[in-house]
Formats: C-alpha cells, structure tokens, sequence
C-alpha cells in the first residue's frame, strides 16, 4: 500500500463520522493550545513536535496545513484511533510514537485551557503506542577510525585542530550527546578534575560529565 492510499483511506475514515465535524479555520482558542503545548517543552524540542503537530494536520485536511490552523480541540476517538493507523503504516515506530506523544500533548492542553470535557479528551487521548522496534541508524566507530580521526587532527597545526581534538574527546570520551556538546562554554570545563558541566542535557536535565585519560588530554 502506497503512502498515498495510506492518507486517502485515513482521510475517509476520519471523516465518516457524521456526528463530529472538523472545522479547518483557525481559532484563537484552538492556536492558544498549540502555543500553550510547545511552550512546555525544551527549546530543542519544539522544533520537532511542532513538525510532528502539522504533520498531523496535513493527514487530517488532506493538504499541506499548519498546526496553529487546525482546531485540535474537536478531535474525537473515532479521529485519534485514524490518525495513529495512518503513522503506523507510514513511519517507523519511534517516530509514530512521538508523533502521538505530541497530539496527546496538545489535546491535554486543549482540556486544561477548557475547551474539551473530560469525558471526550480521555477517549480522544486513549490510543495505544505503536509496537515494533528498529535498528539505531549509524554505527559505532572502530577503534582504528578513531586513531585515524584523533591522528588527522594532529596534523592541524592550526586552532582548528586542537579544537576538533578536543570536540571528538567531548563526544567519545566523556559521552556526551551532539546537542548538548555544542551547548559547551569554555567555563563549563575544570581542567583539574576533568568535570563537564551540562547544563543543556535531555529534558533540561543537568550533569556532570567527567573526561578521563586521553579525553582529558585532548580536552
């Protein structure tokens, strides 16, 4: 089945109920809830739960839509249970699932600001997680491919050498992840113990992080 036909036969299951229908204008109320439901999040997290939200939008008006123009706040069972058969079929299950974490997201908002009853936001919001499981994409270097890339950055003479040296150690040798090594100050570091401070980790989250042995040198 095409991801086409996939949207088409989602489109006509939504829409076949008669007694719920989708007003597609933009409303403050409904916009609100949107701005409510990312305002909650990360500064990193936005980005993507926003694109996830007029993914949604998209699927449910049939045509390239924003998620600040769909009036989230009259989405029902019969709607939710479509909407996450047509991300099963068309994305990997990690994907799927936070798409449906942000329309939870936003139907939660939209029962907080009053504009959903109770009743209808935990019928809309009962849809189950997409099962399944894949494969991370990448794969972990070698140790050689390591040497190599260490050793290429020996051969800088410049600043910029010592700098990826040291950008390498922060993500190998004290394990930190690309959003929060770009997030470093120079100050975040105390050359003595060989500390990293994080203050950006996943979900605001901060640690510290410790560069040992050679990690510590390039550092």
């Amino acid at each position: 089945m095409t991801e086409k036909q996939t949207n088409t036969e989602t489109q006509i299951a939504i829409r076949r109920s008669e007694a719920v229908a989708l007003p597609r204008t933009a409303n403050s109320e409904g916009n609100h809830a949107v701005a409510v439901y990312l305002a909650r999040l990360a500064p990193g997290s936005r980005r993507t739960m926003r694109t996830a939200l007029e993914t949604i939008a998209t699927l449910l008006s049939g045509k390239p839509a924003q998620a600040f123009v769909l009036r989230w706040e009259m989405l029902r069972y019969e709607h939710t249970q479509a909407i996450r058969a047509a991300l099963a079929e068309t994305y990997q299950p990690a994907t799927a699932n936070k798409m449906l974490a942000a329309l939870r997201g936003v139907l939660r908002e939209c029962w907080r600001l009053g504009l959903m009853q109770a009743e209808e936001f935990h019928r809309a919001v009962d849809v189950a997680a997409v099962r399944g499981t894949t494969l991370p994409r990448g794969r972990a270097l070698s140790a050689g491919e390591l040497r190599a890339l260490f050793a290429d950055c020996a051969l800088d003479a410049s600043p910029s050498g010592a700098r990826d040296a040291a950008l390498l150690a922060v993500l190998y040798g004290a394990g930190l992840r690309r959003a929060e090594a770009v997030m470093l100050n120079a100050t975040d570091y105390d050359a003595e113990t060989g500390a990293l401070k994080v203050r950006s980790g996943k979900g605001r989250k901060a640690r510290t992080a410790y560069a040992t042995g050679g990690a510590k040198a390039a550092i």
